[in-house]
């Protein structure tokens, strides 16, 4: 087993290896209460200061919240490992010290008026787009997940953030529930169990979408 410095030296790599932005002066980053974006369960999001394009994820000081972090990044570094496209998730870019702790740099996803991107949980219930445009978001996530294997365990509306582009498109972006969250990843060491774990999970989450939405009628599961 790796020694702690050398863990943390891996760490400090991978965020260098994965971070194309320049972060500014050392230091701890200010963080303040009109940067928050929204909480989750485990995690604070904060609008990085001077940054429009990054947020700042904050975990919880409790185990949960750490453990989800770390499920996270080793997740990214897989996808990093294996080249594959970040095209309908957030990116990642690595570590910072904040004022509020050690944090984690992601995209910010807003529409092309600056505005931030709707939840597709909020764009359902809002009534924002038609039933076509919600099939063809299942669709979109169906085909990416499922052509570059990308696993994740709690996949649902309020994890999906969906850009509404200027031709009425939704574009969706997985912002969490990325990777896996067993003790023992047996479907990291065989492509049949990873593509069976995906299909299983993705199944789950339709059912439960169609007995919650009509427009679910619409959509055929392809894979």
């Amino acid at each position: 087993m790796p020694k702690a410095k050398d863990r943390v030296k891996d760490r400090n790599h991978f965020d260098v290896q994965m971070n194309s932005i320049t972060l500014g002066s050392p230091g701890p980053l200010a963080l303040s209460p009109t940067d928050l974006i929204g909480s989750g369960t485990r995690r604070d999001c904060y609008q990085y200061p001077g940054k429009d394009s990054l947020c700042i994820k904050i975990p919880r000081q409790n185990k949960h919240g750490l453990k989800q972090q770390a499920r996270e990044e080793k997740f990214y570094r897989s996808l990093h490992k294996r080249g594959v496209s970040t095209a309908h998730i957030t990116r990642y870019h690595g570590s910072i010290e904040t004022s509020l702790g050690c944090g984690y740099i992601y995209d910010v996803i807003r529409d092309p008026d600056g505005n931030y991107a709707k939840s597709f949980r909020d764009i359902i219930r809002q009534g924002i787009c038609s039933a076509t445009d919600y099939v063809e978001v299942m669709d979109t996530l169906e085909d990416y997940l499922f052509d570059h294997q990308v696993l994740f365990y709690d996949l649902n509306p309020t994890n999906i953030l969906c850009r509404h582009n200027a031709d009425g498109s939704l574009e969706p972006f997985i912002i969490d529930g990325l990777g896996e969250k067993v003790a023992i990843p047996m479907a990291h060491y065989s492509s049949y169990l990873l593509e069976r774990t995906i299909k299983r999970r993705w199944l789950r989450m339709v059912e439960t979408m169609r007995r919650n939405h009509p427009w679910m009628e619409g959509y055929r599961y392809h894979h």
